[in-house]
């Protein structure tokens, strides 16, 4: 799975352990886990910005906000990906 530097970056620093796609990626070799309904951005926000990597709600959404380029309505449905953990040394797969 593609991340972006920022996302990256917290995945490295092991405190990035969701994130959250426009399509479902359950046969993604970094996917632990995926929910199986799309939850709305202002859910995912609301919930799991620590599991995303953010500080807080208003960090994840000027990230997706970023990576979108453009604002991203809190009604956008999203597929949330629980990632596997991982092992110190090794990254994720591209």
């Amino acid at each position: 799975m593609k991340f972006s530097e920022w996302s990256q970056d917290r995945i490295d620093a092991g405190v990035k352990h969701t994130t959250a796609r426009s399509k479902p990626q359950p046969d993604d070799p970094d996917v632990l886990f995926m929910f199986t309904k799309p939850i709305p951005l202002g859910i995912i926000k609301k919930y799991f910005y620590i599991e995303e990597g953010a500080s807080s709600p208003e960090e994840l959404q000027k990230k997706v906000n970023q990576i979108w380029r453009r604002e991203v309505p809190e009604d956008r449905e999203l597929f949330l990906h629980v990632l596997k953990p991982k092992k110190k040394g090794v990254k994720n797969a591209e």
